[in-house]
């Protein structure tokens, strides 16, 4: 048995691109992320994943990093989760999803959203 933590629609900003004007300038993103855990025991925060934490890191990791490809920063996202949360948690992550959604592309005339998904499992 398991729980599926799902925490939709991070709003934050920052520099991720191939082209200049997108590695000076601040963008808009959305991150999606769900957490795959065990079936733990309990009702207190202790004994899950805090979600506010893991919002607070993601804004954090989308703001102070920059990278090309937001394929490498949907990555960079997960690891970072994992790393983290895997830990510092009473519960084991089995999965963890992140989507990285870049709505102000240089394509905005001719899309609404460009976004990648990017998921791991873990044993």
């Amino acid at each position: 048995m398991s729980y599926d933590i799902n925490i939709l629609g991070i709003k934050t900003s920052g520099k991720h691109g191939i082209y200049e004007i997108e590695k000076s300038s601040d963008q808009k993103f959305l991150v999606d992320v769900k957490i795959t855990i065990d079936n733990f025991q309990g009702d207190e925060i202790y004994d899950t994943i805090n979600y506010e934490n893991v919002v607070d890191d993601v804004i954090g990791i989308v703001k102070t990093e920059s990278f090309n490809l937001i394929e490498t920063l949907s990555k960079k996202i997960t690891q970072e989760i994992y790393k983290k949360y895997n830990s510092e948690s009473n519960v084991k992550i089995f999965e963890i999803i992140v989507t990285v959604h870049k709505p102000d592309t240089i394509l905005k005339e001719k899309t609404n959203n460009l976004s990648v998904t990017y998921s791991e499992k873990f044993k």
